[in-house]
């Protein structure tokens, strides 16, 4: 939406070219797919949960609270990046020795862990399609997820290559992560 001249846009306007600028394209720019790849998993997993990974937050999503609370940090791959195709596809799990030093100061009695993942679960978004006339990296359809429980992690483990991985978990269908994610936590 372009404004008159001399028009200040309204709120929405802005935030609306921001996503078409940044969205609109078929194949997306790494910085922000692992936005809308959270915003996929978030809505397949239902209203019950919350997304509270907003900035550099240690996890994505949340189901509960306190003792009660199942973390999720979600991430993603893609075959086609916008300078070309990913030579080698490897999941991070960014193990970490520390908390975030921010943590304490914008969770103010939140309990965490002195070390590790600081989620529950992975839930890692795929994207395997290489034909860039069928690319729409927008697309929940062309995505399959792996949903990998921290507890199936040997500690310490900070980055897998794709293909070994893929020998470990099976991944799942947009419509099917929720069911996974609920088995992986033992609330089927």
């Amino acid at each position: 939406m372009i404004t008159e001249p001399n028009s200040m846009p309204t709120r929405t306007a802005i935030i609306d070219m921001v996503a078409a600028h940044m969205y609109s394209g078929r194949i997306l720019n790494n910085a922000h797919r692992g936005e809308l790849v959270e915003m996929m998993v978030l809505a397949a997993l239902g209203n019950d949960w919350r997304h509270v990974g907003l900035g550099w937050h240690p996890w994505d999503l949340q189901y509960g609270t306190d003792s009660n609370r199942i973390r999720v940090q979600v991430r993603q791959t893609a075959a086609v990046q916008l300078w070309g195709d990913t030579k080698s596809r490897t999941l991070s799990f960014g193990w970490k020795p520390n908390p975030p030093s921010y943590f304490e100061r914008y969770n103010p009695g939140e309990k965490i862990e002195p070390q590790g993942w600081f989620c529950d679960l992975f839930v890692f978004g795929l994207h395997d399609e290489t034909n860039k006339e069928l690319i729409d990296q927008a697309d929940p359809a062309q995505w399959k997820f792996l949903v990998i429980s921290t507890s199936e992690l040997k500690p310490g483990t900070n980055t897998m290559k794709l293909a070994k991985a893929l020998k470990l978990w099976k991944p799942v269908t947009w419509d099917l992560i929720k069911c996974e994610v609920m088995q992986r936590i033992g609330q089927v």
